[in-house]
């Protein structure tokens, strides 16, 4: 989530602090070991007397019946189900796919491309089809189509970034990339519900 110095998005009302911020603390790649505790107190402070400060001057908010009804057949949706699939099968799936050290430590666009084809797969015919028997399950559903989400961006990053640096090793493109590299990969939701990728150099502060 990129963020000004006072830890605020370009969402009113949204803060984000530490590993929230993906790579923005920390460079193009995140890869400091112990930074997660120090970005969080930090930034967390921060944000914190940002957002009290920010809800003293706006109303509360009331949703209309309908939304109330749609958010609530979301999230329980999993619990109706009567045929699909466990979070925990979906789940080892996905690690399945992301963990192997071709994937996650020395990457070439060919692998990347045939990973994100599975993951493609999870997201189109296996995330609107999680189950839950229990509250317990629910949890663990939203969290696996949050994974699947998540796994499909850093894919999609993986392949834009056509270089090596810190822990992101390209087999393909071995050598650091300063001239057209230097810079962070936002991800957002085009218009059509489909990721979209830009490069924002270094220089840049989406703040």
């Amino acid at each position: 989530v990129p963020i000004n110095d006072r830890c605020e998005s370009d969402i009113a009302g949204l803060y984000a602090a530490g590993d929230a911020l993906g790579s923005y603390m920390a460079g193009a790649i995140y890869t400091q070991i112990g930074s997660s505790l120090a970005g969080s107190a930090v930034q967390g402070a921060i944000a914190g007397e940002a957002a009290a400060h920010y809800s003293k001057s706006v109303s509360y908010q009331i949703i209309s019946k309908a939304k109330f009804r749609q958010v609530r057949e979301e999230m329980f949706a999993p619990l109706k189900r009567e045929a699909g699939y466990s979070p925990a099968w979906v789940t080892q799936t996905l690690q399945g796919i992301m963990i192997p050290n071709f994937i996650l430590y020395i990457k070439n666009e060919k692998l990347l491309r045939g990973a994100l084809a599975y993951i493609e797969e999870l997201r189109d015919h296996h995330m609107e089809m999680l189950t839950a028997a229990d509250y317990h399950e629910l949890r663990l559903a939203h969290e696996t189509s949050n994974m699947i989400i998540s796994a499909e961006m850093k894919l999609r990053a993986s392949i834009m970034r056509k270089e090596s640096r810190c822990s992101h090793f390209r087999l393909d493109f071995p050598e650091l990339d300063d001239k057209n590299w230097r810079a962070w990969i936002n991800i957002s939701k085009g218009s059509d519900g489909s990721m979209q990728l830009e490069k924002q150099p270094f220089d840049s502060w989406p703040g």
